[in-house]
């Protein structure tokens, strides 16, 4: 929970070297930029699309020891030291009675037949245990040898003192430690001479070679690469050999009414397979819905879990997760935002940058490179809700790298483009989900107290998203109720305040827009000049999420005429903005203008005759004008509003029949649609009896076949 501020205490004076709080001139000539780039309508949609393919998925993370190669190190580490030898134990070669055999299967078979010894290397579960005991089984058939195979401890490998246990027969070391790094030059031909003399084939599994071993001029003597099998085929051989009474051809018709193929495209390893082909055959033998078996094979966290465990190297990390961040972004965005993350949390010399569009469009993968007839190509994950789990996941598990990801987090939620900053904002948003306490205070709260107004945005985008895709809402809320009522206590107190009225304004401001109007008053009745872009935006991204009566009713109850004068200042002010900012096409008020008719003349007029929001709010009715030049179906919306301000008072009357005629006559920018308003209003007004006495405009409605004003019977 947030730290409680000292709420009751008097208003602490503000302190000079922090510079004054702007005034009322200074606020209005940024207003327009400011507030418009707060209120972006591209940043609410990116973050109501992260928000909507999240699903409000959040995932346990329980870290785990693993390590990633090519000048980087994580995860929690393992011990080198040496285990106590154990004995040799049998294997049980029908484990393989099923492989299938993958390209370069037979270079290995013959390194062993005529080496004694092989070392199969390739990442885990890559299929390199199951390689091993097929060529040796193979071997061992060849020569006519009992298929006898014993399995050792790794200690032996490097051990120049090593001697072979059992004559005439297979044996396998599982190397789990990254033992065969110590392996040498000298080892390899002193065990493959007393292999050799014993009559006895050693195969040895291991993950990617480096240390002593990848510098040994003799390796490639020894050293066999692990290439994948079909992991189709290896469906189909298992399912087949369990399932004798089906033929090939219905297997596979059965198997193509099923997602399997996009499965197994996506996480090709062996060992998927043989799960994804166990399921089947327990489809088939309960007679059970084989799409729905296979479909319960995608699980997300196992397939992050996978490729983790599978040692990617820094390079192929700092891909995937700048796409978990900058997900649906543009190629160039994407793969320039992993270049910058690759850059920092390698430790590579190397003056090269990873090529990542020529290893998507090699073969396909979890991460989709998608083409746009209207658009640069875009990168995103092939199901939507690997997102939040890669983001999971490696944060938890990369703890020697979090500084650096944080610091390339942190560029990413300040870049210049909206696009990229704001789905970095949604990503900082989702990570904080797993730990909102750590979230917070190491970034999210940094951001919001920034000097910046972008990453002070993005905090308040990140604080949506962690609030609307987690059970942390109430949490959320409660810092941003604190941040606003600094305003109250402290004037020095600006950044964490300006944030709290940007995220009043995303999706749990319209969730909940009359928590987020009671703490935007705040702001606006206790805040100064300096809270009125932040405040505005947040006013016009409520009306754009359709909360227009809640915002209207706000509006009129700060703009009442008997409120204190800067306040009610503010708020006629930000009620011009709004009123006068566009949504797609036009403003977005002008959208409700006939259902809230009442309303709008009410604040319109209020509006024009303040002295100091006289000019803007003719400046918003000017903007309504020009929409129904260009657009005539909006003119009769127009005209009802306008006869509602004029049917307020005869000045206001007098004040829009004067605005539109200049208007109507400006030689560098005439409005047709400001004559016509014109000639229906003074025509209204001279129906009247007695001329003295103010229209009734409210009277008054739109004839749509006519498009005029016409007085309804009595």
């Amino acid at each position: 929970m947030p730290e409680e501020g000292p709420a009751a205490e008097p208003r602490a004076p503000a302190d000079p070297a922090a510079g004054a709080a702007p005034s009322r001139a200074e606020a209005l000539k940024g207003l327009r930029g400011t507030a418009a780039d707060f209120s972006s309508v591209r940043s609410g949609r990116i973050v109501a699309e992260g928000i909507s393919r999240a699903g409000g998925a959040t995932i346990n993370v329980f870290q785990g020891d693993f390590a990633v190669y090519g000048g980087f190190t994580a995860g929690g580490g393992r011990t080198a030291g040496r285990r106590p030898g154990r004995r040799p134990t049998p294997v049980r070669l029908a484990d393989v009675e099923y492989y299938v055999e993958p390209a370069g299967f037979e270079s290995g078979v013959d390194t062993l037949d005529t080496q004694n010894l092989v070392i199969f290397t390739g990442k885990l579960r890559s299929g390199r245990r199951s390689q091993a005991l097929a060529t040796v089984r193979r071997v061992l058939e060849c020569a006519k040898l009992d298929l006898v195979v014993h399995e050792l401890g790794d200690e032996v490998l490097g051990d120049p003192t090593w001697r072979v246990p059992h004559a005439r027969c297979g044996l396998l070391v599982e190397d789990r430690q990254g033992r065969a790094e110590s392996v040498d030059d000298t080892w390899l031909t002193l065990v493959a001479e007393r292999l050799r003399d014993q009559g006895s084939f050693l195969v040895v599994a291991t993950g990617p070679v480096r240390g002593t071993l990848a510098t040994a001029p003799k390796r490639a003597d020894y050293v066999v690469t692990v290439d994948l099998p079909d992991p189709m085929e290896i469906v189909r051989r298992r399912v087949l050999g369990e399932q004798p009474w089906l033929s090939p051809a219905d297997l596979d018709d059965r198997l193509a009414g099923t997602e399997l193929a996009e499965l197994l495209d996506e996480r090709e390893g062996p060992e998927f397979a043989t799960r994804a082909a166990n399921a089947v055959i327990g489809a088939l033998r309960k007679d059970s819905d084989l799409a729905e078996a296979v479909a319960r094979l995608r699980d997300p966290r196992d397939q992050v879990q996978e490729w983790l465990d599978s040692e990617p190297d820094v390079a192929d990390i700092a891909f995937v997760f700048a796409t978990a961040v900058l997900e649906g972004a543009s190629y160039l965005h994407v793969a320039d935002a992993a270049v910058a993350l690759y850059r920092r949390i390698g430790t590579s010399k190397a003056t090269t940058t990873p090529r990542y569009l020529r290893a998507l469009t090699r073969q396909r993968s979890w991460i989709e490179y998608v083409e746009h007839v209207d658009g640069p190509p875009l990168v995103r994950f092939r199901h939507a809700n690997l997102r939040p789990v890669v983001l999971a996941l490696t944060w938890f598990e990369f703890d020697g790298a979090r500084e650096a990801i944080l610091a390339w987090l942190t560029a990413q939620a300040q870049h210049d483009d909206v696009e990229v900053r704001t789905r970095a904002a949604v990503a900082a948003g989702m990570l904080s989900t797993n730990d909102f306490g750590h979230g917070m205070h190491s970034y999210l709260k940094t951001w919001a107290a920034s000097p910046s107004a972008t990453l002070r945005l993005s905090a308040a985008w990140g604080l949506n998203v962690a609030g609307q895709v987690s059970d942390h809402a109430d949490t959320v809320w409660a810092y941003l109720e604190q941040w606003a009522d600094l305003v109250r206590y402290d004037a020095n107190a600006r950044d964490l305040p300006a944030t709290a009225a940007l995220a009043l304004g995303g999706p749990l401001g319209a969730a909940n827009p009359a928590r987020a109007l009671r703490v935007l008053r705040v702001l606006v009745c206790d805040g100064d000049w300096g809270f009125l872009a932040a405040a505005a935006s947040t006013a016009h991204m409520l009306l754009e999420e359709g909360r227009v009566s809640e915002v209207l009713d706000a509006l009129t109850d700060w703009t009442d005429p008997t409120a204190a004068e800067e306040p009610l200042a503010k708020a006629l002010t930000m009620f011009t903005y709004a009123a006068a900012a566009q949504g797609a096409d036009r403003p977005v008020l002008l959208l409700s203008a006939a259902r809230f008719r009442d309303e709008l003349a009410e604040l319109w007029g209020r509006a024009l005759n303040h002295m100091d929001v006289h000019e803007q709010a003719l400046e918003g009715l000017r903007t309504w004008v020009r929409v129904a030049d260009r657009d005539p179906t909006v003119r009769d919306d127009v005209l009802l509003m306008l006869a509602g301000v004029a049917d307020r008072d005869h000045r206001d009357y007098d004040q829009l029949l004067h605005a539109l005629r200049d208007w109507a006559t400006d030689p560098d920018d005439p409005s047709a649609a400001a004559d016509d308003f014109r000639r229906e209003l003074s025509e209204a007004g001279e129906l009247l009896d007695e001329p003295d006495v103010q229209p009734d405009l409210g009277d008054y409605r739109a004839v749509p076949d006519a498009g005029r004003i016409t007085r309804t019977a009595p």
